[in-house]
């Protein structure tokens, strides 16, 4: 597996283990207690690099107005991105091709497969971010779900006019 990071829950299972092992053991000798205090450490920078993560895609995690300010300027910065791979000649990255791309759709796909499982880890460790993130979490969701709903439906009341006026 050599240096890839580990699962939080996967090393925090192993740490468990070892302090179960120590307590059975009666401390079990500096062994134990080395290989406890390794494990330690490994899950804590497992911890601060995934909050950081975390606080780095966090924009679906706070209120509607401040996710939509700067979910707005990511999308932007995706599509300069794009339009500076094409200018180039360069294959267009995922999410930056501005022809392609609905923000609506892009925006529930990012909660719903990045957003929420992040967060409802975070939780799982944190109960706070159930009670105060998860809710903004969710209404963004919702508002990215009316947003989607509210053009396609507008799409298709343009489509139906041009139907009526030919």
């Amino acid at each position: 597996r050599g240096n890839a990071p580990q699962p939080i829950l996967s090393i925090l299972a192993q740490t468990i283990d070892v302090t179960n092992e120590l307590q059975a053991n009666g401390n079990g000798g500096d062994s134990s207690q080395s290989k406890l205090e390794q494990k330690r450490k490994q899950l804590a920078d497992v911890i601060i690099k995934f909050l950081l993560h975390a606080a780095d895609i966090s924009n679906s995690a706070k209120t509607e107005d401040l996710a939509l300010y700067w979910g707005g300027n990511v999308i932007s910065e995706f599509l300069a991105q794009g339009d500076k791979e094409k200018e180039m000649g360069l294959p267009i990255s995922p999410l930056c091709d501005r022809d392609t791309v609905k923000r609506h759709d892009s925006q529930i796909g990012f909660i719903k497969f990045v957003i929420q499982p992040t967060f409802e880890l975070i939780g799982e460790i944190i109960p706070r971010v159930k009670e105060d993130i998860m809710p903004a979490v969710d209404n963004n969701l919702e508002y990215w779900k009316r947003e989607k709903l509210r053009l396609s439906t507008s799409d298709i009341k343009e489509s139906l006019s041009g139907i009526e006026e030919e």
